[in-house]
């Protein structure tokens, strides 16, 4: 809700209920096509609580996707290894980064969006 400053009344700008309601999941064509770090898989039990509006569920999904997260890089940074982007090539200039991407296309999404 926003106050107009014009007429002084409240106003919806954006009503999330609104645009979410009719929302589905999108589905995997090929699970073997899917890697464990596709999107789809890491905040799938996060979208599906989110969907069904089961707030709990969505929230301790999260906490275990950043949980996963924080340890990939403890333990990466443990061996020192360094996180590469599997897609885009990142160079820092000082203050600056400049990311460009490693093919001309993004590949198709193993989703199918019913």
């Amino acid at each position: 809700m926003a106050k107009n400053i014009k007429t002084g009344e409240l106003e919806v700008i954006y009503n999330a209920k609104e645009n979410i309601t009719g929302l589905k999941p999108p589905t995997v064509k090929n699970l073997e096509e899917v890697t464990e770090s596709e999107s789809t898989m890491v905040w799938s039990e996060v979208s599906e609580g989110i969907l069904k509006k089961d707030w709990e569920r969505a929230r301790e999904a999260k906490i275990v996707v950043e949980e996963k997260q924080r340890a990939s890089l403890k333990q990466r940074e443990a061996s020192g290894e360094s996180w590469v982007p599997k897609h885009f090539l990142v160079v820092k200039d000082g203050k600056d980064w400049d990311c460009s991407p490693l093919q001309p296309t993004v590949p198709p999404a193993p989703l199918v969006i019913t």
